[in-house]
């Protein structure tokens, strides 16, 4: 307790000192701390002792990269943060009191420093970070929780400092309250696990700031028919040992895997205006879903397909394509494009361009599947991501072209 005291200390007095000063403090403090202790770097499976040392060494390489034009809000925020990890105790526990703490560290640094910033972007930007850290909190993994705290709260500050978006105070409670609402719903329903109430709600809150509602409505879409479309032939994929875990329960992994290339676009069309984003985002939404429609259906089928080569696989194999699944596919990417041409998001001309990259993407999801993800160089949810950051693409390439 008493080094996160310690490390939460230098990052309020840093406040007002110069970043050099405190790169040298806290490089003297790291090398105090690991002589007394006795400790070396070590990523996994720490101990407390460990962890610290960890912590104390990231932190000076973070103060070190202000003096290099990092802003040092963002990264004495996420130090001083890495004390609440000591006072965890569930999901909206953590919410609430990473939130806080970090409402209370920009608020202190903007006004002791006479910057003059909107409540609504302070509040925005504390909460990005206060659901981050609960959602670090609630993974399970043997990595240093207290480095991949300061990790994923500096990268997330830095980001989302550097794309704020202009919303009032009761735009930003609704986004949040609203996201969270149905991301809890989907918890209580089965179809998320705590890891993916709060990425969930990471995603829509951020979608519906920078873009509106509409958008959420078509990301929603993929959720819930793929968590129907999870339940299809259910006791078949159970029996042949390839059912969804938890009965298709959805963790930070799938949530961000399907969501972070559509949220990329989303956030592209909300800065920029350009519709092709928006478009893209689209396309990148229907691939997500139609992978999914694709994978649930084909994992019940008998004739399945490896795609690089067409020899015959067993079902659920990374890459296996069948005859339904195909058409499964199709079926995604039309429905998604339709609600989005319902919206209003797309026009009438681009849904073929729409269709037709989603459909591509979700054949890049397949061949990546079958070779790179087979080999180990990439997770189910590295493949998604690329799959509809893919389709993202493609759909911008075809609508840029020159009539």
């Amino acid at each position: 307790m008493l080094p996160a005291v310690a490390l939460a200390a230098i990052a309020l007095i840093a406040i007002k000192l110069d970043s050099r000063f405190v790169v040298g403090l806290l490089a003297l403090s790291t090398l105090i701390y690991a002589r007394k202790i006795g400790v070396s770097l070590k990523l996994r499976n720490v101990t407390d002792k460990e962890s610290y040392f960890n912590a104390y060494l990231f932190s000076t390489f973070l103060a070190a990269l202000c003096i290099f034009g990092l802003s040092k809000d963002v990264v004495f925020a996420s130090i001083f943060l890495v004390l609440i990890h000591n006072f965890r105790k569930n999901a909206l526990w953590d919410i609430a009191i990473y939130t806080t703490a970090a409402l209370i560290y920009f608020l202190s640094y903007y006004t002791l420093n006479g910057i003059e910033v909107k409540l609504a972007q302070v509040f925005f930007l504390s909460l990005a970070g206060g659901l981050t850290a609960a959602l670090v909190e609630s993974v399970d993994t043997n990595a240093d929780k207290r480095l991949t705290l300061l990790v994923a709260l500096s990268t997330v500050f830095t980001i989302f400092k550097l794309y704020i978006p202009s919303a009032s105070l009761p735009s930003l409670t609704f986004a949040f309250l609203f996201s969270f609402l149905v991301s809890l719903l989907a918890l209580y329903a089965k179809v998320a696990d705590e890891s993916g109430l709060m990425s969930a709600t990471i995603v829509g809150t951020t979608l519906i700031l920078f873009t509106d509602i509409r958008f959420f409505a078509v990301i929603l879409l993929f959720y819930a028919l793929g968590s129907v479309i999870t339940k299809y032939k259910y006791s078949v994929k159970l029996e042949r040992g390839i059912a969804e875990q938890a009965g298709g329960a959805r963790g930070y992994a799938n949530v961000f895997g399907n969501s972070l290339a559509p949220l990329f676009f989303a956030v592209h069309y909300g800065v920029l205006g350009e519709e092709t984003f928006a478009a893209a985002f689209v396309a990148a939404v229907a691939a997500a879903l139609a992978d999914t429609m694709a994978s649930e259906v084909g994992k019940a089928e008998e004739n399945v397909y490896l795609i690089t080569n067409l020899e015959r696989v067993k079902p659920g194999t990374s890459g296996g394509v069948s005859f339904k699944g195909e058409l499964a596919a199709l079926v995604g990417c039309i429905v998604t494009a339709l609600l989005a041409l319902a919206l209003g998001i797309v026009e009438l001309n681009t849904l073929f361009p729409v269709v037709l990259s989603s459909f591509i993407g979700v054949h890049v999801d397949s061949l990546l599947g079958a070779t790179l993800e087979k080999k180990g160089y990439l997770t189910n949810s590295a493949v998604n991501f690329f799959g509809t950051l893919s389709a993202g693409i493609i759909c911008v390439l075809l609508l840029s072209q020159p009539p």
